[in-house]
């Protein structure tokens, strides 16, 4: 039928030649898919954290670590000492650590930086109560320091009776003793009251009638007379004492107060209404 059909187109198709096969074959077998070399392919990495994560700011403020005082220092309690991030410097005697690796005074002194033999990788921050004192102190040698305070005699009253009214108020003496003495343990006797006379500017004389609290050892006013000093001076005497029953004094005082008040809202709305017929009347003439 293809020949009938070549035949009536008016031209012949000839079948191809065996040489002709042969090579096709040969061109088409030779022409396979391998898959690619691995060592041809390119990698690349992320340079950034996903979702911006890595990507903030890098020159925000810095924490300011480091030492707040310096050696021979003069602290009180909680005062900051050193600020780290870690264990670079161990607190020591009348110090402590904070949750954040903070070192604080615990007690008032001065400061020392040193090494314990004990412990030679470590270095600590510690507070003497006495300038020339030197850290650390051996294992078994005595404390000065108990509750922030020194041992040493109470002065003997001369008399030992209670007086109402006593000249002044026994000091302990200004100087420590150089030699060690032994601590009494007999509680010293003190008046249990004693007035105190102050002079104002003005040459005003205020007296204070001062008592012994149990327990803290010190004079303190009461409640009751540090309330009347204030009643009791010049100024306040000078006033005149409120009478309740004086009912006219009360009505002159609320109708001035009446009075002043509505000065006050008559001035506001003056100034209010004057400033806008000012802006109204620029506006017609324009």
């Amino acid at each position: 039928m293809a020949h009938q059909l070549a035949h009536r187109a008016g031209r012949t198709i000839r079948a191809p030649s065996t040489a002709t096969l042969v090579a096709l074959q040969s061109a088409i077998s030779s022409l396979t898919i391998s898959s690619p070399n691995p060592a041809t392919l390119q990698r690349r990495n992320a340079s950034h954290q996903a979702q911006g994560r890595a990507n903030g700011p890098k020159d925000r403020a810095g924490k300011r670590l480091g030492a707040k005082k310096t050696g021979g220092e003069y602290v009180i309690p909680g005062n900051i000492l050193y600020r780290q991030r870690g264990t670079l410097w161990f607190p020591g005697d009348g110090c402590f650590m904070g949750r954040d690796h903070t070192i604080h005074a615990k007690v008032p002194g001065y400061v020392k930086f040193y090494r314990d033999p004990s412990f030679p990788t470590r270095k600590y921050i510690g507070v003497v109560f006495e300038r020339n004192n030197v850290l650390p102190q051996p294992p078994n040698a005595v404390r000065k320091r108990l509750l922030g305070m020194l041992a040493y005699r109470m002065p003997e009253s001369s008399n030992s009776s209670n007086t109402s009214e006593p000249s002044a108020l026994p000091s302990p003496p200004t100087e420590a003793p150089s030699k060690a003495v032994e601590v009494s343990t007999q509680p010293p006797t003190y008046p249990q009251t004693a007035t105190v006379k102050n002079t104002r500017e003005n040459g005003e004389v205020i007296t204070s009638q001062l008592q012994l609290r149990s327990g803290s050892y010190q004079w303190r006013q009461a409640n009751y007379d540090i309330g009347r000093t204030a009643l009791q001076s010049e100024r306040a005497l000078k006033v005149k004492p409120y009478d309740p029953n004086d009912r006219f004094l009360a009505w002159r005082k609320r109708n001035a107060r009446r009075a002043r008040a509505a000065q006050k809202r008559a001035l506001g709305r003056g100034g209010k209404g004057a400033a806008k017929g000012k802006a109204k009347g620029r506006g017609k003439k324009r």
